[in-house]
């Protein structure tokens, strides 16, 4: 390790900034009001020990296979604990202090319009407010619950929403409308995987994730701060959390109208949408099932995978490198990356056209930068109309298509143009959180300034 380097705080962070907890197979959301800023602090001090850091000691009393345990906070939320100690918050990303849906700006940033316009969420935003986002991950279903029976209910926080994992042995790594999800994540500096794999297109810079570290300009940028305590924001990140309701019936009937009702050629032009095959196979030339490591370049004209593909545009990778130099070094490459912790809910994934029940995504994301970040991917990318070129479309998956309800697919000799999109997915309820340090916790809480985590 370079004498220079920082060395990361892993026993200070919650365990998501590391870990989808993919050994646990059940999972539960659920966001508070704050009815009693001394209420809540109690319940953070109940929570003392019981939050799960980044690296859990395994050989803990608890055990490997006990619950685990993450808390997030709203800038309403944040600001009450703060208030009742007389404290002022202060450096924190103006859109966690705007919230999700902030002055309407944000609505169109994210495409949050008709359907899925804040007005109709079911939770978050500024009609329905939130404070606190409690994550549970558990191995089965008892466990669960007998988690959650330890933190809920309590005297100061009142429920406002919950959400119901389906178990991760039920979905098998793929999504409702049927294909391979989370297969493109961020490699993070100072971790195992970063340093196995140092030549990665992936590697991210730790500070582009985690507050308190160089980002991929090698740069460190100041840290929110609570009163005297100045480094209250590092080790903490910025988290998206937003359900996303999947239109399984309306995406296949859709595809199936397209391709003359011709299931073979309907799921052929439903991966051309996607950019990957239901395996997760991505459609650039040369690639395989297993391959995360491929870039656009191999596919310039999207002959493979379309200009407007969803992989495409949700991570563009080397789309836009200057083709005149050098292939530029992965940290300074990735200052957009994301790091997608989310898990489906509802009912099954199957395809099934008849059935109508609701299903679909909780998605959660981590960003340092919610602008640089998480916001530029769906303004400058998702629902950019013209993407790299491309002339009034967006997203073909989760697009806003009030108006572009284009969707181009490159080919020989000439692009064939499927048109009439609609929208394929409704957000129903979302807010940004901040994801604290455990030391950072515990000051809330009104303890001292130690590690809150397992021991």
């Amino acid at each position: 390790m370079p004498p220079n380097e920082i060395v990361p705080e892993w026993g200070d962070m919650q365990g998501l900034i590391l870990t989808s907890y993919p050994h646990m197979d059940r999972a539960k959301y659920l966001v508070f009001r704050i009815t009693s800023v001394h209420g809540a602090q109690a319940w953070l001090r109940q929570l003392r020990g019981k939050l799960t850091p980044a690296l859990r000691n395994v050989r803990s009393a608890d055990g490997p296979d006990a619950p685990c345990v993450n808390v997030a906070l709203t800038w309403s939320g944040l600001s009450k604990l703060c208030e009742a100690r007389g404290w002022t918050p202060s450096g924190f990303s103006s859109p966690f202090v705007d919230r999700i849906d902030g002055n309407g700006h944000r609505q169109r940033i994210l495409g949050d319009t008709e359907c899925s316009h804040p007005s109709r969420w079911e939770w978050g935003g500024s009609q329905k407010p939130i404070d606190v986002l409690l994550m549970v991950f558990a191995k089965n279903e008892a466990s669960l619950n007998e988690a959650i029976a330890l933190y809920w209910p309590h005297p100061g926080l009142e429920l406002q929403h919950e959400l119901l994992a389906l178990p991760l042995s039920a979905m098998n790594g793929h999504e409702h409308f049927g294909f391979v999800d989370g297969v493109s994540q961020p490699i993070l500096t100072g971790t195992h995987d970063a340093e196995r794999f140092p030549e990665s297109r992936h590697l991210t810079a730790l500070g582009e994730i985690v507050l308190g570290y160089p980002d991929g300009g090698g740069l460190t940028p100041p840290v929110p701060s609570v009163a005297s305590f100045k480094d209250f924001g590092k080790n903490g990140t910025y988290l998206v959390a937003r359900q996303i309701e999947q239109h399984v019936r309306s995406f296949w009937k859709f595809f199936l109208d397209q391709s003359g009702r011709n299931p073979l050629a309907a799921e052929q032009l439903a991966a051309k949408a996607i950019g990957r095959q239901r395996d997760g196979t991505p459609l650039v030339p040369y690639t395989n099932r297993d391959d995360n490591e491929f870039g656009f370049a191999e596919d310039p004209h999207g002959y493979g995978c379309p200009m407007g593909a969803h992989i495409r545009r949700a991570n563009p990778r080397d789309t836009f490198d200057n083709n005149n130099v050098g292939r530029a070094n992965a940290l300074s490459s990735n200052r957009h990356r994301i790091v997608r912790r989310g898990r489906s809910y509802g009912s099954t994934h199957e395809n099934d056209l008849r059935n109508e029940s609701e299903r679909g995504l909780v998605f959660l994301c981590l960003n340092g930068d919610l602008e640089r970040q998480f916001e530029f991917i769906q303004q400058d990318w998702i629902n950019n109309s013209g993407f790299a070129g491309l002339l009034d479309e967006r997203d073909p998956l989760v697009g806003d298509h009030r108006r572009e309800k284009v969707f181009t697919v490159q080919g020989l000799p000439s692009p064939a143009c499927v048109t009439g999109l609609s929208r394929f997915v409704t957000v129903h309820g979302g807010e940004y959180f901040f994801l604290p340090g455990l030391s950072a916790l515990n000051r809330l809480a009104d303890g001292t300034a130690g590690d809150i985590g397992h021991a």
